[in-house]
Parts: structure tokens; sequence; C-alpha cells
């Protein structure tokens, strides 16, 4: 993984998941931040902009995570409900191909 940055560990990360164009231009924004911890660290060397962007993009990471999750769920639950309704699809098949619980015949 190399050098690990706040920098490099943002482009890994959009990289891996592809959420984001890392190659878009930047653009000046304007976030408010408590006064005190800005000028410690502009002094101690931190880079503001990278390490906001950094954690702008772990938190997006983690909604769109969180979303897909939910998503999932949601889609989970209506196939339930489907099989409930109409049947497994594949019920033929399951009971054509695989052995039922404690069959003895079942390899």
């Amino acid at each position: 993984m190399g050098n690990f940055t706040c920098a490099n560990w943002q482009r890994e990360l959009a990289m891996s998941l592809q959420l984001y164009d890392q190659a878009a231009r930047r653009r000046t924004v304007s976030i408010s931040i408590n006064s005190d911890l800005a000028d410690k660290a502009a002094s101690a060397g931190v880079n503001l902009s990278r390490t906001a962007e950094a954690a702008i993009a772990a938190a997006f990471v983690d909604a769109e995570r969180q979303r897909a999750g939910q998503e999932a769920a949601e889609a989970a639950r209506i196939t339930e409900e489907l099989v409930a309704k109409y049947g497994h699809p594949f019920a033929e098949w399951i009971a054509d191909y695989l052995p039922e619980e404690g069959d003895a015949n079942a390899a």
C-alpha cells in the first residue's frame, strides 16, 4: 500500500469503489470548522483541504454502504414475500437434485 497518507488512502478508496470521479477538477468550497483546531492543525503541517476531502470521502462511502445495505434488505424482503406467495422458483429443481436432510441415500 506504500506510504499511508490521507491522500493515498482517499485515492485508493475511491479507485477501489469508484463512487466518484477521483480525477474531477478541484473547486473551492466553504466549510466551517473550529478555528483553534484549524490553526493548530495548519501550524502542525496538516493539509486541511486534503484531510477534509479524505474525511468527506469516508463519510460518503459509509453513506453509500448504508444505502446499499438498505436496498439489499428491501430486495430480500420483497423476494421473501414473493416466495411465500408463489413458492420457490426452483422448487422442482431443489426436490430433484438436493437430498432431503436425513436422507439415507444422500451422498
